[in-house]
């Protein structure tokens, strides 16, 4: 083939290449933007940042099916205006290397340009569309909260959601002393926490309720570096608000479980908003977790769960013993400076529920378990009640404990009153022991052992995500590469299409072009589903879906090779 008709060819299969590319990624950008525009609510600004986040993967998106396209429009009116005919005529053969050598060009370059941009650029730009869609994740509540009334916020492992309801709400100004919290004010708020029902993991169950007239959510988000290593902490603080437990306790005369007043929530942690997928993930990235599988959030994620909870189980068994078996009593000095000294009541402290449990019988003072409160700026307190309830929440990023503790039926004493409460509850953070401290450092394989704390769920949960998480590393590498091959694939079926066909018509070419595109990527996309489709219980039997995901996801090329082959072969009996 002469140089000046392999310019020719070229050039008209670039400029249609890139106008198909053009169209194909603008409507996929605008469809992609529906969801996020009717469930988060995103502003004008977001939704420039979001297009122009979007642009690049979905103009990689649109190689295969633009290069198939092209190819067959430019070949198909070259066909059609009997220019292939002259071609022959002039001893040029119809084969890859012939009249197809500049759709094979572009193929190549079309692979080549789709394997670096899905490595490197794709990744960032779809992380960052991510990012914009919750950039301002107390907007996010607030748009929740205007459309729906309603916010529901997972906790790590996705258990013990907590669900917040509220008349309306709006973005206040931070604290200047802690710029990454945020501040969203609620009114006629109402907040529920669940637990998973045992045996059952699907079906959550209400534990407690709080309402209040008004509350102030403090949120804490991570930078964008730390967003991988940084959960996000959920607190807030009910004004004229009560709480509600899922069963009443307290004396026969007083059914309302919680005291009209100031009510202290959290603070939680709450999975990041920013999801981890390797759809992400830049080639070194996939290659650290190929190698490396515990550095990815998943596991990250469940590895805090299991240190935090061995945190605050630790220092509940610690406060337990050293009121069963010490002094008696436990004496603590918050970060502000106040002092708390708790006394239990005749009953020996138990854990129950993540919460150590102080009570007093039925034949005993009906308020024996007794609260001091020793304030640096203010007059001291007493507290006595019936029960006290002790929850500690760890902060390992702060170093710090956050303690709540819970008294019913009370009657709280200060200089000048005596005030009988229904329920009186005290917040206050405490430095981190150094003993709590060196749980920090605890590997996933030590969870791994039989000897270790969790159950056994727990331990099949960490061993199922380790193996999801290698499944879709290794998926979406051969993903990649299969995508990009699919390319010049499809660049030679719609080149052999096009001289076949012998048309010219835009819509008869889109129509025979986007068959094959869409079969080659639908097999590539069910693939990865197939390798990450590991089943919840990891049993002897377990037989892993990788090797048949991953023949998936090639199948689709090569369906497409066998067709372009066969193709290839009837132009030269032609």
């Amino acid at each position: 083939m002469s140089k000046t008709l392999f310019i020719y060819i070229f050039r008209n299969l670039v400029v249609v290449f890139l106008l198909a590319s053009g169209v194909i990624a603008g409507i996929m950008s605008f469809g992609g933007l529906l969801r996020p525009l009717t469930e988060q609510g995103l502003d004008l600004n977001q939704v420039g940042q979001m297009l122009m986040y979007a642009m690049p993967a979905m103009t990689t998106y649109s190689y295969p099916v633009a290069a198939l396209f092209a190819t067959t429009i430019v070949y198909g009116r070259l066909a059609a205006d009997n220019e292939i005919t002259a071609v022959r005529a002039a001893g040029i053969s119809l084969g890859p290397l012939g009249l197809g050598k500049p759709a094979l060009v572009m193929g190549l370059i079309c692979a080549l340009l789709s394997l670096v941009s899905l490595s490197f650029i794709v990744p960032a730009a779809t992380l960052r569309v991510e990012k914009t869609v919750v950039s301002n994740i107390g907007q996010y509540v607030v748009n929740r909260i205007e459309q729906q009334h309603q916010v529901r916020l997972l906790q790590p492992g996705g258990h013990s959601p907590l669900t917040v309801y509220a008349r309306s709400a709006y973005l206040d100004k931070p604290d200047p002393q802690s710029p990454n919290e945020q501040v969203v004010v609620l009114n006629d708020v109402s907040i529920v926490t669940y637990v998973t029902k045992p045996g059952d993991k699907r079906l959550q169950v209400p534990e407690e309720f709080y309402i209040a007239k008004e509350a102030r959510a403090y949120i804490r988000q991570p930078d964008d570096e730390d967003a991988d290593e940084t959960p996000v902490l959920f607190r807030a603080i009910l004004y004229q608000g009560m709480k509600f437990p899922r069963e009443i306790t307290g004396r026969s005369d007083n059914a309302i479980a919680g005291g009209v007043g100031t009510q202290s929530f959290g603070p939680f942690e709450l999975r990041s908003p920013i999801r981890e997928n390797t759809k992400f993930m830049a080639y070194p990235r996939l290659k650290q977790l190929l190698e490396h599988p515990e550095k990815s959030r998943r596991l990250t994620e469940t590895l805090r769960g299991f240190i935090r909870a061995d945190q605050q189980r630790q220092f509940l068994m610690d406060l337990q013993h050293e009121l069963t078996y010490g002094r008696g009593i436990v004496q603590f000095k918050a970060i502000n400076g106040d002092r708390f000294t708790l006394q239990p009541g005749t009953l020996a402290p138990v854990i129950e529920r993540e919460r150590l449990v102080l009570g007093s019988s039925p034949e005993g003072p009906p308020e024996s378990v007794r609260l001091i409160h020793n304030r640096v700026s203010a007059p001291s307190i007493e507290a006595n009640a019936r029960e006290a309830r002790v929850r500690v929440f760890a902060d390992p990023d702060e170093n710090r404990l956050a303690i709540t503790v819970e008294l019913l039926d009370a009657v709280v004493s200060g200089p000048d009153y005596q005030n009988p409460r229904s329920t009186f509850e005290r917040a206050f953070n405490i430095p981190m022991p150094e003993s709590l401290k060196k749980i920090q450092s605890r590997p996933i394989s030590y969870y791994l052992q039989e000897t270790s704390n969790i159950l056994p769920e727990q331990r099949n949960t960490l061993l199922r995500n380790w193996k999801k998480q290698n499944n879709s590393v290794i998926s979406e590498m051969f993903s990649r590469v299969s995508f990009a091959l699919s390319c010049l694939v499809l660049t030679l079926v719609g080149y052999s299409l096009g001289v076949m066909f012998k048309s010219g018509n835009y819509l008869t070419a889109f129509a025979v072009s986007v068959v094959p595109a869409l079969l080659s990527i639908v097999l590539i996309v069910t693939g990865q589903h197939i390798c990450e489709n590991i089943p919840q219980n990891l049993t002897k039997d377990f037989k892993d879906p990788l090797e048949f995901g991953l023949t998936v996801i090639w199948s689709g090329n090569a369906i497409v090779l066998i067709i372009a082959i066969i193709l290839m072969l009837r132009l030269k009996r032609t």
